[in-house]
């Protein structure tokens, strides 16, 4: 039977590397937040949370005090997503983001500035560092190594037309300092400088064309 010192051991390793306890995680609910383990749950302390938050087993969210990591209402993190700011580092995750099913990183150090904005995914594997701009409706999908690149801003991967979404990475690779423009993709496999810039619509030819 586990006694009264191995709880207050397992708070005082959390709380010396500024994570919420389990029972603070838990009180989370309080704040709409929707933990669905928090003894598998790593939650900094300096992390705003928004109400609607979903935090799936194995999501980690580390945060020192000279920096900000904030996510937004509605956002998910699955299991394997993992968001480090630290050194004054800054991420901001927007609205009903999906971060993370089948792994992702987000890392800001020092002057980095990454924002993730509403309704975006970044999912199986990817990985954003430097100051990167993914806008709204955005999607980064594979194993990317992804560096100071801007994804333009548009409606989500479920609108119909695909001219209208976000831009889009996928594909496996090191994409470093790009633009990706509205309705379009980047589809990589090795360095994405190689890749030739594509319409969205390439890939769904017989999506309807909906007015701007």
């Amino acid at each position: 039977m586990v006694d009264d010192r191995f709880w207050q051991r397992l708070d005082d390793v959390r709380r010396e590397r500024g994570f919420l306890t389990p029972a603070e995680t838990m009180a989370l609910v309080r704040h709409e937040v929707s933990v669905l383990d928090p003894f598998s749950v790593l939650v900094s302390r300096w992390a705003r949370l928004g109400p609607d938050t979903v935090l799936y087993p194995g999501a980690t969210i580390e945060c020192d005090e000279r920096s900000r990591c904030e996510l937004g209402p509605g956002s998910v993190l699955y299991g394997g997503a993992r968001l480090v700011a630290s050194g004054g580092g800054r991420i901001a995750v927007g609205r009903g983001a999906l971060i993370g099913e089948g792994g992702a990183r987000i890392t800001a150090q020092g002057a980095d500035r990454i924002h993730v904005g509403d309704r975006t995914r970044v999912s199986n594997g990817a990985e954003l560092t430097g100051s990167c701009r993914i806008g709204d409706g955005a999607q980064v999908l594979g194993p990317i190594s992804v560096r100071d690149v801007e994804l333009a801003a548009g409606d989500a991967h479920t609108h119909p037309d695909p001219d209208r979404r976000g831009g889009v990475l996928k594909g496996y690779g090191r994409a470093h300092g790009l633009r990706v423009g509205r309705g379009e993709v980047l589809n990589g496999a090795g360095d994405f400088h190689a890749a030739p810039l594509e319409r969205q619509r390439a890939y769904h030819p017989d999506a309807p064309r909906l007015p701007h």
